[in-house]
């Protein structure tokens, strides 16, 4: 498996390098501008399975490097590790929002890069074995004369987060996880989540077909974007119909007004009252959860903002936010 290292500072490529052979890894590429690196990767002479990409960099830097990355089909889910020497929560932001899946600060930690790069790994194998499944189904269907469509190659588990592309804010649940893990334990307690499930999703996945249920996720995700974009969230699709958005600590949400807000929203994309899906798709919204001075883990705050939703599916509502339009 090939690594890319894209950095214009030498002595950060050559140390870089010598920390993954010093891992065991042979096959490793280095490019010291954006440029040359996408030169690189379009060529496809190799496949690279993990690409660390310094931010700060001439002319293209790292983060519309990730974004021309991030186009190319088969680097859609390629494992994309930032190297920053920039504190600002602003570039990291910028980042994660191009693709990144991890970042990592300068001067470089020896047995953090290890790390780091073994989970890397671990996520190219995994996607290479699901990709693999998948080409198989889809050669099977092929000799059975169903539908060659590429769409149809979209296989997924009702349970799988699956990634949401093209809609802004929104990154993967490993992405998200990352993003917080790497912050102070100052800066995680300046955010609050919360958390938004489609109603029924099971019975709605078991009425669709893959494909469609992954476009009714991808319009329910741009629903919660431009129902919160005013605060900046971070958005994730948690996987069973559930979503969690990543707040300011500040942001103050009245429950019912945002389920009202999301449901005209859902009515313009026909998710509503359309003919395009197998039935209404509604969403209830939880309590915003904020993150505690002595339970600070990302995951704790995530799960208990989707205790919240949950319970809050299990109670009858005050009134139906549907019901406004009958």
């Amino acid at each position: 498996m090939a690594i890319l290292v894209v950095d214009d500072d030498r002595n950060i490529r050559t140390l870089i390098e010598e920390i993954l052979r010093s891992d065991g890894y042979e096959d490793i590429q280095c490019a010291e501008s954006g440029r040359e690196a996408l030169e690189l990767i379009i060529a496809g002479d190799e496949r690279f399975s993990t690409i660390f990409l310094d931010i700060q960099m001439p002319e293209m830097d790292g983060i519309e490097l990730c974004g021309h990355i991030r186009a190319l089909p088969e680097y859609r889910q390629t494992p994309i590790i930032m190297l920053t020497s920039m504190k600002d929560k602003a570039h990291v932001d910028a980042a994660f929002m191009q693709g990144a899946t991890d970042y990592m600060t300068k001067p470089i930690d020896i047995t953090e890069m290890h790390a780091r790069l073994r989970v890397a790994q671990m996520l190219f194998e995994e996607q290479t074995r699901a990709q693999e499944a998948q080409n198989r189904e889809a050669d099977l269907r092929l000799g059975m004369g169903a539908s060659a469509h590429p769409a149809s190659d979209t296989q997924f588990e009702f349970s799988d987060p699956v990634i949401i592309y093209d809609v802004p804010r929104v990154i993967g649940s490993t992405e998200m996880e990352n993003y917080l893990h790497r912050m102070s334990h100052v800066q995680r307690f300046m955010f609050s989540a919360i958390a938004f499930q489609i109603d029924r999703p099971e019975r709605l996945f078991s009425l669709s077909t893959p494909v469609e249920f992954y476009d009714i996720l991808t319009d329910v995700a741009e629903a919660i974007f431009e129902n919160t974009r005013q605060y900046d969230p971070m958005i994730s699709y948690a996987g069973e119909g559930k979503f969690i958005a990543v707040l300011p600590r500040t942001v103050q949400l009245d429950r019912d007004e945002l389920e009202a807000e999301l449901s005209l929203t859902l009515r313009e994309f026909g998710l509503i009252g359309g003919e395009t899906v197998p039935m209404d798709v509604t969403v209830s919204a939880g309590d915003v959860v904020k993150m505690s001075m002595f339970d600070s883990t990302p995951q704790k705050m995530f799960n208990r903002a989707l205790m919240s939703v949950s319970k809050e599916r299990n109670t009858p509502k005050r009134a139906r936010v549907n019901m406004m339009f009958a």
